[in-house]
């Protein structure tokens, strides 16, 4: 939870779809500005100074004045045919198509965060393993150096047990320099840069996941965000379909305005008032190109959206499967270990009775390493399985 916290606090991609958020917001007040009353002001101060033909056959006369003007004009649009409520349902959507992609973003962080933090955790308890295995080898070099000292063994037998120390030792270096890298991984999905003082979790934990197929599709078809952000995508390109054929239909506008103006002050004012009527009658065909290009919109928005509704379907499928799959290692695994540790006592048994070979007890300690690392990458693949069928269902937990 403390990974996931920090993740979202600094991670860079949360902060430009938190920016595209903000700007899709601005967009739509943009929309809803056009609604409301336009009102500017204006004030100038000009002056002149040339000479002036007043009429022809009279000689130009040099002139120098000023002119003062101010005044205040106020626009209304009465009556559009829906240019602009087409306009404004089309920003309100590009907003919510907008935020679903924020959720979407903060979904994959989390589940990269997550991810992240898993392979660390199986880095470790191979780690852990290894140093058992290691441990186990070292007793056994021991013992095998006693037994050649005594008789009861052949060189080998010390050969082989300094031979299997080697390898442990080897795999140890591997496995630590994998804790190094999980590190790193894990740094860069929490999108910070630590000392890493910091421990994880020490034991997986096996929830159940009892959703059927067909539920968790049901599931998936609501709540994944980006399928949300696809289909308001569809409905914003409708919009501005709409609002692109309504050009061709008139705009009812009111108008109006108070001026102040002349030579010198006092200024005199005046008002004027009116309604204007605007009905495009030829554009240069720009009108039916643009309803055409809105009109491939939509088509483009509607096909991006079976497209990702259905590979989203096959990333849940697939995901359910591979969770299912390692829920039934995870027992299989069980077994496994409980086996090869018992494998491992008889051949130590054997062998320290003299009846049994160093090769047995080395292969036993091989089988018994690799059921434990086989169990820990079951159980990592489980929660991770986990982790990538929420994200597909789009469930925020």
């Amino acid at each position: 939870d403390k990974a996931v916290a920090l993740a979202l606090q600094y991670h860079p991609s949360l902060h430009v779809s938190g920016a595209n958020v903000v700007a899709a917001d601005a967009g739509l007040t943009i929309a809803r500005a056009n609604d409301l009353p336009s009102i500017t002001a204006s004030a100038s101060e000009t002056h002149t100074d040339g000479a002036f033909l007043l009429r022809p056959g009279i000689a130009p006369s040099a002139q120098a004045y000023n002119t003062y003007t101010a005044g205040i004009q106020a626009q209304q649009t009465l009556l559009d045919f829906g240019k602009m409520v087409s306009r404004v349902r089309a920003s309100s959507h590009l907003v919510d198509a907008t935020q679903y992609s924020d959720d979407s973003t903060r979904a994959v962080v989390i589940m990269n965060v997550q991810l992240a933090y898993y392979a660390l955790m199986q880095a470790k308890q191979v780690v852990n393993v290894t140093l058992e295995s290691v441990e186990s080898a070292t007793k056994h070099l021991q013992q095998a150096q006693a037994f050649y000292n005594v008789g009861k063994a052949a060189q080998f037998d010390v050969t082989k047990a300094e031979v299997d120390l080697s390898t442990a030792n080897v795999n140890l270096i591997t496995a630590r320099n994998q804790v190094r890298l999980a590190y790193l991984q894990l740094d860069d999905a929490m999108g910070i840069r630590s000392e890493r003082t910091y421990e994880v979790m020490h034991d997986f934990a096996n929830e159940p996941f009892l959703l059927p197929l067909d539920s968790v599709k049901a599931f998936t078809a609501e709540n994944r965000p980006d399928l949300l952000a696809a289909s308001a995508r569809v409905e914003a390109n409708n919009s501005l379909l709409t609002a692109a054929w309504s050009q061709h239909l008139p705009t009812v506008s009111a108008v109006g305005g108070y001026t102040w103006s002349n030579f010198e002050f006092p200024l005199l004012n005046r008002w004027n008032a009116g309604v204007t009527v605007t009905l495009p009658i030829f554009l240069g065909f720009s009108t039916q190109a643009q309803v055409d290009q809105a009109n491939a919109g939509v088509e483009v928005a509607s096909a991006n959206l079976d497209l990702l509704r259905q590979s989203v379907m096959l990333e849940v499928e697939q995901q359910y499967l591979n969770l299912n799959e390692a829920e039934e290692r995870i027992t299989s695994t069980d077994k496994l270990v409980q086996e090869a540790q018992e494998s491992l006592t008889l051949a130590e048994k054997s062998y320290a009775a003299g009846v049994g070979s160093a090769l047995e007890v080395s292969d036993a300690q091989l089988a018994l390493s690799n059921a434990r690392v086989t169990r820990i990458q079951a159980l990592s693949d489980y929660n991770s399985s986990l982790v990538r069928l929420k994200r597909a269902m789009g469930a925020t937990k």
